[in-house]
């Protein structure tokens, strides 16, 4: 346990090296300015070579030994001349000074230097023989970092990291404070990771009233926004106002009056957009609103001949030609994607829907029809290219997204005949958006593909479920699993009635496809059991690489049989069964320290290095530094210590179901204990077990095992999509 020595210390000195530097959190070594070493840890953010505060206490680590916790940071602007000439030759934004030049103007001015670089920057610049540009930069950036440091002493007590307040300093300058003050809401839209409720506790303490009208307003956009994480596309106007209220708890007895009031200003300056439907009132964004309209019309023009539909001839005899294995309701969805202008099939696990698509794409190449596929995710399409034999590419990939723009749209559509689009169910709101800006409906039919049975999207809507439900769209529904399919399919799909099957016969090789181990009541049990199939078996009698071949996948983050909690206990077994390595121990609220060989996922598409959410890495190296080379899918990217990406990087030994949506692995072990019993229902434990290629494991409880593939989950998301598409055009109010 570690040792604190209350009395709060203040350092200054030289970061002489850092071991590990994020947003939120850094670790090195200080060179104070009495020449002494210091060991250093804390939630600042630093890099090497800067002059700086540090305000803290002496702590005792179990393994790293007496260190200083860094509490607070802040720029050492008071420096000597030795002081000077290191903050101005190592300040990585300071361009066009090195030592030498440094070392002159440290001499040259030393007390007066703030005094001539603020009045007269040119007397630096003739002294040094620099440029006038690179002087009015170094008074640019002195100022800055003084009003940092006046920003950081007000904002210490609120949590801000230094990133954090050098992001907004960057953006609004000497302003901050003022800007702050006025509305300290803005936070929420322009610091990343500070949502409502951290910001109004910011907002509170600096003396904000419960009952201004920039809060409320910022309470009601954090309810709107919240039910878009949930997969809402709105919410009812009655509902947003209890919400709000729930959420801002005025100490008004006209709380509500004030709420509406200000839900009325927003819908009237269209931040919010207000829809009328019997009577009912629904709020949702008006892009959102907007989009699913888009969609709902377009849909209208789905039973339109395909527009190739001479050059295809017979559709009939195409199929008896080139795919007459087809069973009934594989022909029906061949027949419907080459005879409509947009069509859907779905199917689950073992429906042949992968043979289906094939069946099209051979038909439509032997007529001479170009065709192209994609999916949501990297992963997805690679698999979609390997089992038809085209290329594919991910959706994202295809509309050419560069991370703020996509570059295809109406003025220049997907260049195809035909466009099958697979995995249709991760697809949300905004994505089929852009789809279908960038499909010339004239030129190109399209086919959707999915699994109405998996979890919907991550983001709002749930395009495949409704265009099943209103069958609004020509669509066929697989629902007999082929011969072929195998026990891993045909126990995946008898989840879909409540069945989980034991654990299944040993085939021709002598492994069996199908493990249930639900006997371990107690959630430590059953992570001592996962850790022994890592330690016994998955390597040592299935043959599996335990870091390429197999994934766990458990419903939630939090608690024993957690990704969190697994993923720490995943990587100190790992590191030390293959390569013999020691993980450190994981400090309370920090993440695991990232070692050479982790697994890794992306949580967020990185452009600049070109990986996309959701792709799987492995850590090839980690520098002194903390930076990290890693290969994602055979290429090879540098992510740096500090930098954003490396917040977008998560270990991967176990993820989320949800998180595993679009990817197969040869083994998976999904984890289904009534510990999370909260979030059971049998689509998600389909989804789980439908990831597995080869061997599917599943460990657990009895009762959690039974309790989730019984309980149905009635889709409650709330779609425009799903109103519009049946009934008559909503009209906006």
């Amino acid at each position: 346990m570690r040792t604190v020595e209350n009395t709060t210390i203040t350092l200054k000195g030289q970061i002489d090296s850092v071991f590990y530097s994020s947003p939120s959190f850094s670790a090195g070594r200080l060179l104070t300015n009495d020449r002494k070493e210091v060991v250093f840890a804390g939630k600042v953010f630093v890099q090497q070579g800067e002059q700086v505060v540090l305000r803290g206490q002496w702590t005792k680590h179990p393994k790293y030994g007496r260190q200083f916790a860094a509490e607070a940071m802040e720029y050492d602007l008071d420096l000597d001349q030795d002081g000077l000439a290191r903050f101005l030759a190592n300040h990585p934004d300071i361009k066009g000074i090195g030592p030498a030049k440094a070392k002159q103007i440290a001499q040259t001015f030393n007390g007066t230097f703030e005094k001539v670089l603020l009045d007269d920057p040119s007397r630096i610049a003739e002294a040094a023989k620099i440029s006038a540009s690179a002087a009015t930069n170094l008074q640019k950036i002195w100022k800055q970092t003084r009003e940092t440091n006046h920003v950081m002493a007000w904002l210490s007590a609120f949590g801000l990291t230094h990133h954090q307040v050098t992001t907004l300093v960057k953006k609004f300058g000497n302003n901050t404070l003022s800007v702050l003050r006025a509305d300290p809401y803005l936070l929420i839209r322009e610091v990343r990771g500070f949502g409502f409720k951290k910001v109004d506790v910011i907002a509170r303490k600096i003396g904000t009233s419960k009952e201004q009208p920039e809060r409320i307003r910022a309470g009601i956009l954090h309810c709107a926004f919240e039910a878009l994480d949930q997969g809402h596309c709105w919410t009812g106007y009655e509902d947003l106002i209890d919400l709000a209220n729930r959420l801002l708890v005025m100490d008004t007895m006209d709380s509500r009056d004030r709420i509406e009031a200000q839900l009325d200003a927003l819908i009237d300056e269209k931040s919010l957009t207000c829809v009328s439907l019997d009577g009912r009132f629904l709020i949702a964004l008006p892009d959102i609103h907007r989009m699913e309209t888009d969609l709902a019309g377009t849909f209208d023009s789905a039973s339109n001949p395909h527009p190739h539909a001479k050059k295809l001839g017979d559709v009939a005899a195409q199929i008896e030609k080139h795919a007459k294995t087809l069973n009934d309701g594989q022909r029906q969805a061949v027949q419907a994607a080459l005879g409509n202008r947009i069509s859907l099939f779905s199917g689950g696990a073992g429906s042949g829907k992968t043979y289906t698509v094939a069946s099209v794409v051979r038909i439509c190449e032997a007529r001479k029809l170009t065709v192209m596929l994609a999916a949501p995710t990297g992963k997805a399409a690679k698999r979609l290219e390997e089992v038809v034999g085209c290329p594919a590419q991910t959706i994202h990939r295809m509309l050419g997204y560069n991370g703020k723009t996509f570059e295809r749209g109406a003025s220049d559509p997907i260049p195809a005949d035909m466009l099958i689009v697979d995995e249709v169910s991760m697809v949300d709101v905004v994505l089929a958006w852009h789809l279908f800006q960038a499909i010339d409906l004239t030129k190109t039919a399209v086919l959707l593909v999915g699994d109405h049975n998996q979890l919907p999207p991550v983001g709002p809507g749930n395009l495949l479920r409704d265009l099943v439900q209103t069958r609004s769209i020509p669509s066929v529904i697989l629902d007999k699993v082929v011969r072929q399919a195998g026990v891993l399919k045909e126990n995946s799909t008898a989840i879909l009635q409540g069945e989980v099957c034991k654990t299944s016969e040993p085939e021709p090789d002598g492994k069996r496809r199908w493990f249930l181990s639900d006997q371990f009541g107690d959630v430590l049990q059953a992570q001592g059991f996962l850790t022994t199939l890592y330690e016994e078996v998955l390597q040592e009698r299935l043959e599996y690489d335990l870091l390429r071949d197999v994934q766990v996948l458990t419903p939630t983050h939090k608690g024993p049989l957690g990704t969190k909690a697994l993923n720490e206990v995943l990587q100190r077994l790992v590191q030390r069964k293959i390569w013999k390595i020691d993980a450190p121990p994981v400090l309370p609220g920090r993440r695991p320290k990232f070692l050479t060989h982790d697994k890794v996922i992306q949580t967020r598409n990185n452009y600049d290095i070109d990986v996309m959410n959701g792709a799987i890495g492995f850590i090839r190296s980690v520098a002194n530094n903390g930076s990290l080379t890693i290969e994602f899918e055979g290429r090879t990217v540098e992510v740096e210590a500090g930098s954003p990406g490396m917040q977008d990087l998560e270990l991967a030994y176990a993820l989320s179901i949800h998180k595993s949506q679009g990817s197969e692995y040869p083994c998976v072990i999904v984890v289904m204990h009534k510990a999370h019993s909260f979030m059971h229902h049998r689509n998600l434990f389909y989804t789980g077990v439908t990831r597995a290629r080869r061997t599917a494991i599943i460990v657990g409880d009895h009762w959690g095992v039974r309790n989730c593939a019984q309980k149905r989950q009635v889709d409650s998301r709330r779609t425009f999509l799903s109103l519009l598409l049946p009934s008559a055009r909503l009209e906006a109010a």
